[in-house]
Protein backbone atom coordinates (compact mmCIF):
# COMPACT_ATOMS: atom_id res chain seq x y z
CA UNK A 1 0.00 0.00 0.00
CA UNK A 2 2.85 2.34 0.31
CA UNK A 3 3.50 2.18 -3.26
CA UNK A 4 0.09 2.85 -4.26
CA UNK A 5 -0.24 6.29 -1.77
CA UNK A 6 2.75 7.55 -3.29
CA UNK A 7 1.78 6.73 -6.82
CA UNK A 8 0.45 10.73 -6.98
CA UNK A 9 3.84 11.87 -5.43
CA UNK A 10 5.31 10.35 -8.44
CA UNK A 11 3.24 11.92 -10.72
CA UNK A 12 3.30 15.41 -9.23
CA UNK A 13 7.72 14.83 -9.40
CA UNK A 14 7.57 13.63 -13.09
CA UNK A 15 4.76 16.68 -14.28
CA UNK A 16 7.25 19.14 -12.27
CA UNK A 17 10.33 17.71 -14.38
CA UNK A 18 8.91 17.61 -17.48
CA UNK A 19 8.17 21.28 -17.38
CA UNK A 20 11.49 22.00 -16.22
CA UNK A 21 12.93 19.92 -18.91
CA UNK A 22 10.33 21.95 -21.55
CA UNK A 23 11.88 25.20 -19.25
CA UNK A 24 15.89 24.10 -19.96
CA UNK A 25 15.04 22.92 -23.99
CA UNK A 26 17.11 19.85 -22.17
CA UNK A 27 15.33 17.00 -24.36
CA UNK A 28 15.17 14.18 -21.51
CA UNK A 29 11.56 14.10 -22.28
CA UNK A 30 10.00 12.51 -25.33
CA UNK A 31 6.88 11.83 -25.40
CA UNK A 32 5.83 8.58 -26.58
CA UNK A 33 8.57 7.24 -24.98
CA UNK A 34 6.88 9.06 -21.77
CA UNK A 35 3.70 6.73 -22.80
CA UNK A 36 5.47 3.58 -22.92
CA UNK A 37 7.18 3.89 -19.63
CA UNK A 38 3.85 5.00 -17.77
CA UNK A 39 1.91 2.28 -19.34
CA UNK A 40 4.73 -0.58 -18.35
CA UNK A 41 4.16 0.66 -15.04
CA UNK A 42 0.58 0.61 -14.87
CA UNK A 43 0.26 -2.61 -16.26
CA UNK A 44 2.86 -3.18 -13.50
CA UNK A 45 0.60 -1.79 -10.36
CA UNK A 46 -2.27 -3.43 -12.35
CA UNK A 47 -1.67 -7.04 -13.29
CA UNK A 48 1.12 -7.79 -10.69
CA UNK A 49 -1.37 -7.88 -7.99
CA UNK A 50 -0.63 -11.97 -8.73
CA UNK A 51 2.78 -11.86 -8.27
CA UNK A 52 2.83 -9.78 -5.34
CA UNK A 53 -0.02 -12.60 -3.46
CA UNK A 54 1.84 -15.32 -4.43
CA UNK A 55 5.18 -13.55 -2.94
CA UNK A 56 3.66 -12.85 0.51
CA UNK A 57 2.19 -15.88 0.43
CA UNK A 58 5.32 -17.86 -0.39
CA UNK A 59 7.07 -16.05 2.47
CA UNK A 60 4.25 -16.07 4.56
CA UNK A 61 4.14 -19.78 5.14
CA UNK A 62 8.15 -20.41 5.25
CA UNK A 63 7.84 -17.83 7.58
CA UNK A 64 5.47 -20.10 9.92
CA UNK A 65 7.50 -23.24 9.22
CA UNK A 66 11.02 -22.76 9.31
CA UNK A 67 11.21 -19.83 11.45
CA UNK A 68 12.42 -21.05 15.00
CA UNK A 69 12.16 -17.28 16.33
CA UNK A 70 11.32 -13.97 15.33
CA UNK A 71 12.91 -10.73 16.33
CA UNK A 72 11.43 -8.28 18.10
CA UNK A 73 9.07 -5.36 16.68
CA UNK A 74 11.76 -2.42 17.21
CA UNK A 75 13.12 0.22 15.39
CA UNK A 76 16.98 -1.16 15.43
CA UNK A 77 15.15 -4.79 13.72
CA UNK A 78 13.08 -2.45 10.66
CA UNK A 79 16.67 -0.84 10.32
CA UNK A 80 18.50 -4.05 10.24
CA UNK A 81 15.97 -5.44 8.29
CA UNK A 82 16.31 -2.40 5.71
CA UNK A 83 20.25 -2.61 5.42
CA UNK A 84 19.61 -6.60 5.25
CA UNK A 85 17.02 -6.55 2.55
CA UNK A 86 19.01 -3.89 0.04
CA UNK A 87 21.95 -6.48 0.41
CA UNK A 88 19.17 -9.25 -0.90
CA UNK A 89 18.32 -6.78 -3.27
CA UNK A 90 21.87 -6.29 -4.81
CA UNK A 91 22.25 -10.09 -5.08
CA UNK A 92 18.59 -10.77 -6.87
CA UNK A 93 19.24 -7.74 -9.37
CA UNK A 94 22.62 -8.68 -10.08
CA UNK A 95 21.30 -12.32 -11.05
CA UNK A 96 18.27 -10.85 -13.51
CA UNK A 97 21.34 -9.03 -15.54
CA UNK A 98 22.92 -12.59 -15.45
CA UNK A 99 20.46 -15.34 -16.78
CA UNK A 100 18.11 -14.34 -19.53
CA UNK A 101 15.47 -16.67 -18.09
CA UNK A 102 15.63 -13.69 -15.20
CA UNK A 103 16.54 -10.58 -17.70
CA UNK A 104 12.94 -10.77 -19.90
CA UNK A 105 11.33 -9.22 -17.01
CA UNK A 106 14.22 -6.79 -15.46
CA UNK A 107 14.66 -5.97 -19.37
CA UNK A 108 11.48 -4.10 -19.33
CA UNK A 109 13.41 -1.41 -17.23
CA UNK A 110 16.25 -0.34 -18.91
CA UNK A 111 14.18 -0.91 -22.14
CA UNK A 112 13.79 3.01 -22.10
CA UNK A 113 16.16 4.60 -24.47
CA UNK A 114 15.39 7.81 -22.46
CA UNK A 115 16.51 8.40 -18.95
CA UNK A 116 14.09 10.31 -16.63
CA UNK A 117 11.43 10.16 -13.93
CA UNK A 118 9.17 8.08 -15.99
CA UNK A 119 11.80 5.31 -16.41
CA UNK A 120 11.73 4.48 -12.66
CA UNK A 121 7.75 3.47 -13.07
CA UNK A 122 8.68 1.34 -16.31
CA UNK A 123 8.55 -1.74 -14.08
CA UNK A 124 7.72 -5.27 -15.75
CA UNK A 125 4.86 -7.68 -14.49
CA UNK A 126 6.56 -10.65 -15.88
CA UNK A 127 8.71 -10.68 -12.59
CA UNK A 128 6.69 -14.31 -11.76
CA UNK A 129 9.76 -16.69 -12.21
CA UNK A 130 12.25 -15.79 -9.50
CA UNK A 131 9.75 -13.65 -7.80
CA UNK A 132 10.97 -13.06 -3.61
CA UNK A 133 13.22 -16.38 -3.81
CA UNK A 134 15.93 -14.76 -3.20
CA UNK A 135 14.82 -12.75 0.02
CA UNK A 136 13.30 -16.34 1.91
CA UNK A 137 16.94 -16.32 3.81
CA UNK A 138 15.53 -13.46 6.00
CA UNK A 139 12.91 -16.30 7.31
CA UNK A 140 15.50 -17.57 9.01
CA UNK A 141 16.92 -14.52 10.65
CA UNK A 142 13.24 -14.31 11.96
CA UNK A 143 12.04 -11.03 10.50
CA UNK A 144 8.32 -10.90 10.30
CA UNK A 145 6.96 -10.97 6.52
CA UNK A 146 5.26 -7.71 7.56
CA UNK A 147 8.74 -5.97 8.21
CA UNK A 148 9.64 -7.76 5.16
CA UNK A 149 6.85 -6.35 2.65
CA UNK A 150 7.46 -2.94 4.52
CA UNK A 151 10.92 -2.59 4.10
CA UNK A 152 11.26 -3.77 0.51
CA UNK A 153 8.63 -1.49 -0.51
CA UNK A 154 10.51 1.69 0.96
CA UNK A 155 13.49 -0.03 -1.10
CA UNK A 156 11.32 0.40 -4.20
CA UNK A 157 10.20 4.19 -3.31
CA UNK A 158 13.91 5.62 -2.87
CA UNK A 159 14.44 4.30 -6.03
CA UNK A 160 12.02 6.37 -7.94
CA UNK A 161 14.69 9.71 -7.74
CA UNK A 162 17.46 8.68 -8.64
CA UNK A 163 16.03 8.25 -12.31
CA UNK A 164 16.70 11.58 -13.30
CA UNK A 165 19.57 13.59 -15.57
CA UNK A 166 19.27 16.62 -13.69
CA UNK A 167 21.32 16.33 -10.70
CA UNK A 168 25.24 16.06 -10.80
CA UNK A 169 27.10 14.26 -8.41
CA UNK A 170 26.82 14.32 -4.86
CA UNK A 171 29.94 14.59 -3.58
CA UNK A 172 30.19 12.28 -0.47
CA UNK A 173 27.18 10.51 -0.48
CA UNK A 174 28.08 9.01 -3.70
CA UNK A 175 29.73 6.71 -1.17
CA UNK A 176 27.33 5.59 0.11
CA UNK A 177 24.49 5.58 -1.24
CA UNK A 178 23.06 5.00 -4.69
CA UNK A 179 22.57 8.42 -6.34
CA UNK A 180 21.21 9.77 -9.51
CA UNK A 181 24.78 9.53 -11.06
CA UNK A 182 25.78 6.03 -10.34
CA UNK A 183 22.27 4.74 -11.31
CA UNK A 184 22.26 6.64 -14.56
CA UNK A 185 25.90 4.58 -14.95
CA UNK A 186 23.51 1.24 -14.65
CA UNK A 187 21.02 2.20 -17.02
CA UNK A 188 24.13 2.69 -19.94
CA UNK A 189 24.71 0.22 -22.69
CA UNK A 190 28.22 1.75 -23.23
CA UNK A 191 31.17 -1.55 -22.85
CA UNK A 192 32.13 0.47 -19.63
CA UNK A 193 28.98 0.51 -18.22
CA UNK A 194 26.58 -2.54 -18.77
CA UNK A 195 26.59 -4.78 -15.39
CA UNK A 196 27.84 -2.00 -13.15
CA UNK A 197 25.90 -0.10 -10.10
CA UNK A 198 23.04 -2.80 -8.86
CA UNK A 199 22.24 -1.53 -5.24
CA UNK A 200 18.98 -0.14 -4.72
CA UNK A 201 19.70 2.04 -1.79
CA UNK A 202 23.38 1.25 -1.08
CA UNK A 203 26.40 1.57 -3.17
CA UNK A 204 28.34 0.14 -0.59
CA UNK A 205 27.56 -3.43 -1.76
CA UNK A 206 28.69 -2.65 -5.07
CA UNK A 207 32.13 -1.12 -3.79
CA UNK A 208 32.44 -4.34 -1.86
CA UNK A 209 31.68 -7.04 -4.89
CA UNK A 210 33.71 -4.60 -7.30
CA UNK A 211 30.84 -4.12 -9.44
CA UNK A 212 30.92 -0.27 -8.95
CA UNK A 213 31.82 2.33 -11.75
CA UNK A 214 32.10 5.85 -11.69
CA UNK A 215 29.91 8.06 -14.19
CA UNK A 216 32.14 9.63 -16.18
CA UNK A 217 32.63 12.92 -18.22
CA UNK A 218 34.50 11.67 -21.33
CA UNK A 219 32.03 8.98 -21.37
CA UNK A 220 28.24 10.09 -22.36
CA UNK A 221 25.58 7.45 -20.73
CA UNK A 222 24.23 5.51 -23.41
CA UNK A 223 20.55 4.70 -22.33
CA UNK A 224 18.72 1.58 -23.43
CA UNK A 225 19.15 -2.37 -24.71
CA UNK A 226 21.97 -4.00 -27.08
CA UNK A 227 18.52 -5.17 -28.14
CA UNK A 228 16.39 -2.80 -29.46
CA UNK A 229 12.84 -3.31 -28.05
CA UNK A 230 11.48 -0.78 -31.14
CA UNK A 231 8.19 -0.42 -29.53
CA UNK A 232 6.10 1.18 -27.46
CA UNK A 233 3.59 -1.99 -26.84
CA UNK A 234 4.08 -2.80 -22.86
CA UNK A 235 2.51 -5.81 -23.30
CA UNK A 236 5.43 -7.10 -26.42
CA UNK A 237 7.81 -4.96 -23.90
CA UNK A 238 7.38 -8.02 -21.09
CA UNK A 239 7.64 -11.11 -23.52
CA UNK A 240 10.17 -9.79 -26.13
CA UNK A 241 13.24 -11.65 -24.62
CA UNK A 242 11.09 -15.01 -23.82
CA UNK A 243 9.51 -14.67 -27.01
CA UNK A 244 12.88 -14.62 -29.26
CA UNK A 245 14.38 -17.36 -26.75
CA UNK A 246 11.24 -19.84 -27.90
CA UNK A 247 12.23 -18.64 -31.67
CA UNK A 248 15.75 -19.49 -31.05
CA UNK A 249 14.77 -23.05 -29.76
CA UNK A 250 12.83 -23.63 -32.06
CA UNK A 251 15.48 -23.02 -34.78
CA UNK A 252 18.16 -25.17 -32.96
CA UNK A 253 15.64 -27.98 -32.81
CA UNK A 254 17.52 -30.19 -30.18
CA UNK A 255 16.97 -31.14 -26.70
CA UNK A 256 20.31 -30.05 -26.32
CA UNK A 257 20.23 -26.50 -28.17
CA UNK A 258 16.89 -25.88 -25.93
CA UNK A 259 18.39 -26.53 -22.29
CA UNK A 260 21.47 -23.89 -23.49
CA UNK A 261 19.01 -21.43 -24.15
CA UNK A 262 17.02 -21.97 -21.09
CA UNK A 263 19.57 -21.61 -18.44
CA UNK A 264 22.02 -19.50 -21.01
CA UNK A 265 23.17 -16.42 -19.41
CA UNK A 266 22.59 -12.73 -21.26
CA UNK A 267 22.57 -12.01 -24.74
CA UNK A 268 24.23 -15.68 -25.17
CA UNK A 269 22.97 -17.65 -28.19
CA UNK A 270 24.02 -21.36 -28.89
CA UNK A 271 26.50 -20.79 -32.20
CA UNK A 272 23.95 -22.96 -34.08
CA UNK A 273 21.11 -20.37 -33.64
CA UNK A 274 23.85 -17.48 -34.25
CA UNK A 275 24.92 -19.57 -37.56
CA UNK A 276 21.31 -20.14 -38.87
CA UNK A 277 19.55 -16.87 -37.67
CA UNK A 278 22.34 -14.14 -36.84
CA UNK A 279 20.87 -10.78 -35.16
CA UNK A 280 23.14 -7.87 -36.15
CA UNK A 281 24.45 -6.37 -33.17
CA UNK A 282 23.97 -2.84 -31.83
CA UNK A 283 26.88 -0.39 -33.17
CA UNK A 284 26.73 2.24 -30.49
CA UNK A 285 28.86 5.09 -32.76
CA UNK A 286 25.57 4.84 -35.43
CA UNK A 287 22.93 4.00 -32.38
CA UNK A 288 19.55 6.35 -32.68
CA UNK A 289 16.58 6.27 -30.67
CA UNK A 290 13.67 4.62 -31.80
CA UNK A 291 11.22 7.57 -32.30
CA UNK A 292 8.63 7.07 -35.10
CA UNK A 293 6.69 10.12 -35.73
CA UNK A 294 3.09 10.93 -34.79
CA UNK A 295 0.07 13.42 -35.95
CA UNK A 296 -0.55 15.98 -33.39
CA UNK A 297 -4.14 14.39 -33.53
CA UNK A 298 -2.69 10.69 -32.54
CA UNK A 299 -0.47 12.96 -29.51
CA UNK A 300 -3.71 14.58 -28.29
CA UNK A 301 -5.73 11.54 -28.71
CA UNK A 302 -2.98 9.71 -26.29
CA UNK A 303 -2.75 12.59 -24.04
CA UNK A 304 -7.09 12.50 -23.34
CA UNK A 305 -6.47 8.36 -22.74
CA UNK A 306 -2.97 8.96 -20.71
CA UNK A 307 -4.96 10.63 -18.34
CA UNK A 308 -7.82 8.39 -18.35
CA UNK A 309 -5.28 5.48 -17.79
CA UNK A 310 -3.75 7.40 -14.99
CA UNK A 311 -6.93 7.75 -12.75
CA UNK A 312 -8.76 4.18 -14.02
CA UNK A 313 -5.10 2.62 -12.73
CA UNK A 314 -5.62 4.58 -9.10
CA UNK A 315 -9.44 3.59 -8.84
CA UNK A 316 -8.57 0.24 -10.20
CA UNK A 317 -6.21 -0.42 -7.17
CA UNK A 318 -8.58 0.98 -4.83
CA UNK A 319 -11.55 -0.36 -5.16
CA UNK A 320 -11.62 -3.65 -6.98
CA UNK A 321 -11.42 -6.67 -5.19
CA UNK A 322 -8.35 -8.16 -6.54
CA UNK A 323 -8.68 -11.80 -4.62
CA UNK A 324 -11.49 -12.49 -7.29
CA UNK A 325 -9.77 -12.76 -10.48
CA UNK A 326 -12.56 -12.97 -12.98
CA UNK A 327 -13.57 -9.58 -11.65
CA UNK A 328 -10.24 -7.92 -11.85
CA UNK A 329 -10.26 -9.36 -15.33
CA UNK A 330 -13.17 -7.63 -16.33
CA UNK A 331 -12.15 -4.18 -14.93
CA UNK A 332 -8.65 -4.56 -16.05
CA UNK A 333 -9.78 -4.96 -19.59
CA UNK A 334 -10.72 -0.85 -20.30
CA UNK A 335 -7.08 -0.33 -19.04
CA UNK A 336 -4.95 -2.73 -21.05
CA UNK A 337 -7.34 -2.00 -24.67
CA UNK A 338 -6.12 1.54 -23.99
CA UNK A 339 -2.39 1.25 -23.40
CA UNK A 340 -2.58 -1.33 -26.25
CA UNK A 341 -4.21 1.01 -28.39
CA UNK A 342 -2.27 4.29 -27.46
CA UNK A 343 1.11 2.59 -28.22
CA UNK A 344 -0.03 1.50 -31.31
CA UNK A 345 -1.00 4.83 -32.16
CA UNK A 346 2.14 6.38 -31.20
CA UNK A 347 4.33 3.63 -33.14
CA UNK A 348 2.21 4.63 -36.11
CA UNK A 349 0.12 1.98 -36.61
CA UNK A 350 -3.59 1.76 -37.53
CA UNK A 351 -4.84 -1.19 -35.30
CA UNK A 352 -4.73 1.33 -33.08
CA UNK A 353 -8.27 2.65 -33.94
CA UNK A 354 -9.37 -1.19 -34.03
CA UNK A 355 -7.98 -1.87 -30.20
CA UNK A 356 -9.92 1.08 -29.36
CA UNK A 357 -13.06 0.88 -30.88
CA UNK A 358 -12.99 -2.92 -29.85
CA UNK A 359 -12.70 -1.36 -26.16
CA UNK A 360 -15.52 0.94 -26.58
CA UNK A 361 -17.50 -1.90 -27.53
CA UNK A 362 -16.53 -3.88 -24.32
CA UNK A 363 -17.27 -1.25 -22.42
CA UNK A 364 -20.63 -1.07 -23.39
CA UNK A 365 -21.48 -4.76 -22.84
CA UNK A 366 -20.08 -5.18 -19.43
CA UNK A 367 -21.94 -1.87 -18.36
CA UNK A 368 -25.14 -3.08 -20.02
CA UNK A 369 -25.15 -6.67 -20.07
CA UNK A 370 -22.69 -7.67 -17.10
CA UNK A 371 -23.45 -5.29 -14.25
CA UNK A 372 -19.42 -4.47 -14.27
CA UNK A 373 -17.28 -1.52 -14.68
CA UNK A 374 -19.19 2.10 -13.03
CA UNK A 375 -21.73 2.78 -12.23
CA UNK A 376 -24.18 3.48 -16.00
CA UNK A 377 -24.53 6.77 -15.76
CA UNK A 378 -20.97 7.79 -15.18
CA UNK A 379 -19.69 5.02 -17.92
CA UNK A 380 -22.68 6.56 -20.54
CA UNK A 381 -21.06 10.15 -20.22
CA UNK A 382 -16.99 8.71 -20.26
CA UNK A 383 -18.45 7.08 -23.28
CA UNK A 384 -19.75 9.43 -24.91
CA UNK A 385 -16.60 11.51 -24.47
CA UNK A 386 -14.37 8.93 -25.02
CA UNK A 387 -16.29 7.74 -27.99
CA UNK A 388 -16.19 11.61 -29.39
CA UNK A 389 -12.33 11.49 -29.03
CA UNK A 390 -12.08 8.26 -31.19
CA UNK A 391 -14.14 9.52 -34.50
CA UNK A 392 -12.31 12.65 -33.75
CA UNK A 393 -9.00 11.21 -33.97
CA UNK A 394 -9.91 8.46 -36.40
CA UNK A 395 -11.49 11.00 -39.19
CA UNK A 396 -8.44 12.89 -39.04
CA UNK A 397 -6.39 10.08 -39.54
CA UNK A 398 -8.08 9.33 -42.55
CA UNK A 399 -7.93 12.58 -44.30
CA UNK A 400 -4.32 12.65 -43.28
CA UNK A 401 -3.72 9.72 -45.01
CA UNK A 402 -6.08 10.62 -48.18
CA UNK A 403 -4.30 13.53 -48.43
CA UNK A 404 -1.01 12.17 -47.64
CA UNK A 405 -2.45 9.88 -50.55
CA UNK A 406 -3.24 12.58 -53.12
CA UNK A 407 0.00 14.05 -52.88
CA UNK A 408 2.06 11.70 -53.63
CA UNK A 409 -0.18 10.83 -56.94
Amino acid sequence: MIILYAIPLFILLIIVEAIYDRIKAAGYYRFNDAVGSLSTGMLNRTMDFVVLYLNWATYSHFFSWFSYFSLPDSIWVWFLAFVIYDFFYYWSHRIDHMFSLFWNAHAVHHQSEEFNLTTALRQPFSGFVKGSLVYLPMVFLGFDPLVVATVGSLNLVYQFWVHTRFVPKLGVIEKVFVTPSNHRVHHGMNDLYIDKNFGGVFILWDRLFKTFQDELDDEPVIFGVRKQLNSFNPFYANFQIYWQMLKDIWIGRSLKTAWQIVTSKTAYRPDVVVQRAPIARLNLNTFQPYNPTASNIVKMFAWTQLLFALGYTVWFLLFIDLTQFTVALLHFLPLGLVLLSVNYLLEGRAIGWLVEAIRLIYIGIAVYFLGAIWPTSLAMGYMGLASLCFLLGFLSSIKMSSNETSSLT
